[in-house]
């Protein structure tokens, strides 16, 4: 009985891993069990066994998901974009109602829009609040 518990558990846990492909659900429990598959066939006794599959998945676990994460993640650049949040700025071409304005800030022109979508006049001082896409979100300073 405890060997076919072991591989049910093996080819269930691979059969959700395929399904669920890329998000590391369950490989963790396959290794497990598969350790423990192996307790069995030592003839070691069940609550071993048992023993073997826990520490085995948290150890599998521990040890592969941030190496995967990693792996999966793929190339991430770091732009330093956020640095800009919360720097004062001028505006330079003014913020319409149905049109973008634009900003200087560190030698880039960003397009922006008012937070409240407001208009704001060239000249006017503005705060980064945020950053949607390749425009700012921009409010004035009082």
């Amino acid at each position: 009985m405890e060997q076919w518990l072991w591989v049910i558990i093996l080819v269930g846990t691979l059969i959700v891993e395929v399904v669920t492909f890329g998000n590391l659900v369950s490989v963790w429990f396959s290794i497990g069990a598969l350790a423990a598959y192996f307790a069995y066939l030592m003839g070691l006794s069940f609550p071993v066994q048992l023993a073997v599959f826990i520490v085995v998945s948290i150890l599998s676990l521990l040890a592969v998901r941030p190496l995967a994460a990693n792996y999966f993640r793929g190339n991430i650049v770091a732009t330093n974009a956020d640095r800009i949040i919360g720097q004062h700025t001028t505006l330079v071409k003014a913020v319409k109602s149905n049109e973008w304005g634009e900003v200087n800030v560190y030698g880039t022109v960003w397009s922006v829009a008012e937070l409240n979508n407001r208009p704001l006049d060239a000249g006017t001082v503005v705060e980064v609040v945020a950053i949607e896409g390749a425009k700012l979100i921009v409010k004035k300073v009082d």
